[in-house]
């Protein structure tokens, strides 16, 4: 059925450019207006008025109700009219340009991973020494010739985006050591990902203005700020911290360092990464309209405005957005000769590779992403 402003028809095939009501009927179509919806923190009731859903709720269980063929012509135009009005007040104001430059090219990427292979020896023998796991080695059972069936994440569950996992393999909460059980499908195959490297820091780094392609970021600043008398990791700690809203005490305490020394410190890293602007500017934003949006656009809840969740919430979300963004274009670049995208691992991506395209993935040390001047620079590791 395809309907309009104007009235509905029912068709043998969609028209081209239509959004779909409800996108898991095809996940591959373009134009889920359900997905638009919850992008834009809204809903749309599709239930007929409950005088027809309690009746029916009475005869059919566990199955789509026919509508158009149980509610009297009057009621059900009425009811379709009613779906229809409601969108057209509402879609003007919904994400659209996030939706087409963001959601979907991301969304062919997850909807385009392949099925990964595991040893299966390797397997039972990881079961059978596992005193304790949290289940994910379980959905990595494999099924006929080793394979498992393809990841689907849930791109909904959280308030950032943060990807989890729908149904398959649990890459995501599987322990570090157990991902050695994924097997190649060629036979001189390697397993191996591609990881964005320090990528919050970066997304923060960047809106400040300031270089973010350096390989080891946190060496970069040690010596760009305290000319090496601090070291990498104490750096390092700090950003994090800076980031996630972690105490100036707090932070003196893990360091060492205390009084005028850790004043210093952390006001350095405080001007460099310019946090306070950032902050300012989403407050001014979740005050405005009671919401703050991502680098991309994506529009996010906050239900508890604490100072240091707007920048966390932030960098997190736009984390998401890049690093999707980013494996799109290297798998779009390298193409899928001999170069299967198993899973996205948050900020990285596991490839099945062959072995002749082995040095191209290997050569793949950067990204371009949209939205930023700089690469983003990429570690490559073998599984």
């Amino acid at each position: 059925m395809v309907v309009s402003p104007d009235g509905f028809t029912t068709l043998s095939s969609a028209p081209k450019d239509v959004w779909f009501l409800d996108g898991s009927l095809d996940p591959m179509k373009p134009l889920c207006l359900d997905s638009l919806l919850k992008l834009g923190g809204r809903e749309l009731d599709t239930s007929p008025p409950p005088k027809w859903t309690t009746a029916m709720g009475l005869l059919v269980t566990g199955s789509q109700v026919p509508w158009s063929q149980v509610m009297p012509s009057v009621a059900y135009k009425s009811f379709v009219k009613n779906i229809v009005k409601s969108v057209a007040e509402t879609i003007d104001a919904l994400p659209k340009e996030y939706y087409r430059d963001v959601w979907c090219p991301t969304g062919q990427l997850l909807a385009g991973l392949k099925a990964a292979r595991v040893e299966s020896s390797l397997y039972k023998d990881l079961v059978g020494a596992a005193e304790r796991d949290s289940g994910a080695l379980e959905t990595f059972r494999p099924g006929p010739g080793g394979f498992l069936s393809p990841v689907v994440y849930d791109r909904f569950a959280t308030r950032t985006g943060r990807l989890t996992v729908a149904s398959g393999p649990n890459i995501l909460t599987l322990k570090k050591e157990y991902r050695k059980l994924l097997k190649s499908s060629f036979s001189d195959g390697t397993i191996c990902s591609l990881d964005f490297s320090a990528l919050e820091a970066r997304i923060i780094l960047a809106e400040a203005g300031a270089e973010v392609s350096d390989a080891d970021l946190y060496s970069s600043i040690a010596e760009d700020l305290f000319q090496g008398r601090i070291d990498r990791n104490t750096v390092k700690t700090a950003v994090i911290s800076e980031l996630y809203g972690s105490s100036k005490h707090a932070l003196g305490a893990r360091l060492g360092l205390t009084g005028r020394k850790l004043d210093e410190f952390v006001e350095t890293i405080h001007k460099h990464f310019r946090t306070g602007d950032l902050r300012k500017r989403l407050k001014e934003d979740f005050i405005r309209s009671g919401k703050i949006r991502n680098k991309h656009g994506r529009l996010l809840e906050l239900d508890d405005p604490q100072d240091h969740l707007f920048v966390n919430t932030y960098t997190q979300s736009t984390g998401v957005d890049v690093s999707l963004l980013g494996f799109k274009k290297i798998i779009d670049d390298l193409g899928i000769d001999g170069v299967r995208p198993l899973f996205v691992l948050h900020d990285a991506l596991i490839l099945d590779v062959r072995g002749d395209r082995l040095n191209d993935v290997e050569a793949t040390t950067s990204v371009f992403v949209p939205g930023y001047v700089n690469k983003f620079p990429l570690k490559f590791e073998k599984i």
